[in-house]
Order: C-alpha cells, then sequence, then structure tokens
C-alpha cells in the first residue's frame, strides 16, 4: 500500500472536443441519456466519469469539465441519473428533482443504467479498448462497483471511500445525537425496501439498497488498480473513514491501491480559502492513470 501526501500545481486545459447526446433504451423501453465527447485527435482511452449525488446533469457540471480537461486525449462519456437529460435545468435541489428520479432512483438502477451504456460503447469499434473510470463522492461508490466487472485499466475515486458502509458514512456527518434516528430510518428502509415514504430527501427503497454498501468490498471484487483521493477537511465523507477504507481493503488481501491524501482539502479539492484545486489533482490522477502500479 502506498500513501502519497502531495500537492501539485499544474492546468490542463480542454482542446475542443466533438460532443454528443445520446440515449440507449432500458429494458422498459425508457432510455438512458449520456453523453459522449471526443477529442480532436484519435483518443487514447475512453473515459467514464461519474457523478456525486443529486439530479443535475453531469453533462453541465463545472467540476466534471475540469474531470474531463485532465484526460484531453480520451473519449469522455458521462450517464445521466433517470429522469435526467443533459440539458435539463434544475433550479433547485432536491425540490426540483424530476418525479421520475424521485421515484425510481437507486443505486443499482444506476449500476444497470451504467451497464447499458458500456455494453453499447464496447460495440463501438471507433472507441478505444483502454478504459479509466473516475468517480466523485457517491459516484465513486459506483466505480467501485463497476471496475472489476468492467475490468477497467485504471480507476480513481475522490472524496468516495466509505469506510464500513454508506450508510456509517452517512451517520459520521451528523452529530452523535443524531445517530438514533437515522439508525430508526435505515431500520424502516430495511423493513420496507420499497418505500417511497422521504428521509433525508430520498425514499426509503433509496436507502435500503445502498445503506450497507462499502467501498471496500466492492474494490475488492476486482484487482484494480485504484486511486483514492482525499482530503483532510472533508466533512461529507470524513478523513477517518477514507482510511478504514484503505485498511480494510488491505486486510481483505486486495492490492492495486494508491492512496492520496491531501490534509489541507475539502470535499470539493479546496482549501480554507475556498480556492479549487481539483484541476490540479485532476492532473496529477490523469498522470497516474497512464501507468498506475500494484503493490502486489
Amino acid at each position: 500500500m502506498r500513501l502519497l501526501v502531495s500537492a501539485v500545481a499544474l492546468l490542463l486545459t480542454l482542446p475542443p472536443a466533438l460532443a454528443g447526446a445520446l440515449t440507449v433504451e432500458r429494458g422498459d423501453g425508457s432510455v438512458v441519456h449520456y453523453t459522449l465527447d471526443r477529442p480532436n485527435n484519435d483518443a487514447e482511452g475512453l473515459l467514464l466519469i461519474v457523478q456525486g449525488s443529486g439530479c443535475a446533469p453531469g453533462a453541465t457540471n463545472p467540476n466534471m469539465a475540469m474531470v474531463r480537461a485532465a484526460f484531453a486525449n480520451y473519449a469522455t462519456v458521462i450517464v445521466e441519473k433517470i429522469g435526467v437529460s443533459p440539458d435539463l435545468v434544475i433550479a433547485d435541489e432536491p425540490t426540483d428533482c424530476p418525479a421520475e428520479f424521485v421515484t425510481n432512483y437507486t443505486f443499482s438502477q444506476r449500476l444497470s443504467d451504467y451497464r447499458r451504456v458500456l455494453e453499447a460503447l464496447a460495440e463501438d469499434d471507433t472507441l478505444p479498448e483502454r478504459l479509466v473510470m473516475f468517480g466523485g463522492s457517491e459516484g465513486g461508490l459506483a466505480v467501485a462497483a463497476l471496475a472489476g466487472e468492467f475490468k477497467a485499466d485504471a480507476a480513481i475515486l475522490l472524496s468516495s471511500a466509505t469506510g464500513p458502509s454508506f450508510g456509517e458514512m452517512v451517520k459520521a456527518t451528523v452529530p452523535q445525537e443524531a445517530h438514533p434516528h437515522f439508525d430508526a430510518a435505515f431500520a424502516a428502509a430495511r423493513a420496507n425496501p420499497d418505500s417511497r415514504e422521504v428521509f433525508g430527501g430520498y425514499p426509503l427503497k433509496f436507502w435500503a439498497d445502498i445503506i450497507d454498501v462499502s467501498t471496500a468490498e466492492r474494490m475488492a471484487r476486482g484487482d484494480g488498480p485504484y486511486l483514492i483521493i482525499q482530503g483532510g477537511q472533508d466533512e461529507a465523507n470524513p478523513l477517518a473513514l477514507a482510511r478504514q477504507t484503505v485498511d480494510a481493503y488491505s486486510s481483505a488481501g486486495g492490492c492495486g491501491l494508491t492512496y492520496w491524501e491531501f490534509p489541507l482539502l475539502d470535499h470539493s479539492m479546496a482549501p480554507p480559502d475556498g480556492t479549487s484545486r481539483l484541476a490540479e489533482v485532476m492532473t496529477s490522477a490523469a498522470e497516474w492513470a497512464e501507468a498506475p502500479m500494484a503493490d502486489c
């Protein structure tokens, strides 16, 4: 296991790209929206970018644009969540989320959509075989689940190491006195996994599907290589849980994990002055992805 504590100062801008908004059908006939951007030159690889929580389109997320910029010579794909299209305008989350998203979005459903898109792209012989995955926050959990299944050449998880489970990660972000309230809600979700009763902005069916999912356990199903990037000031995904994820993965016999810890950065890779360092961090992550090394 390698622990790298570093900061970098490199910037990379996105060259002109050819963008396309595409769809693929689900089994019920509804459509998954996704965006495929191709560089003007021959692509060196395909980058799957997996956004975090919420219903705002990933295609217009400025942080996702920074990730794309770091992989300027890659074709990049962003898959929108159920009920969301690339041009959707969300005035206020979560109150403005589409009804289809509110009713049907779960972690398992999200993974199913990614599988459909990746399987469709595998049939496109104009795309390179090299596959890199990036996931931020909740999206990192999806990458942990998909990387081994699709034999990704590299997988990057930013601010998304959940510790024992997603539910424990969520509880770690609230005061101790609120834990019984969360425990009760999680118990209700397990007892009623199809319930549309809302807790914390999501139906209980969402919670039932994700609360026991562990980043380390999903990563252990594949061989890596993985890169976990964690900010020391992250309050949405606390540092202690990231370290627990690294330890759990190692204890399970996993290898191929690189761990970067940035003590002064928060969940979005910004220091106390609020100036984002995401572009620099992602430039370093892109360099890592070109030649990731396993420890065993």
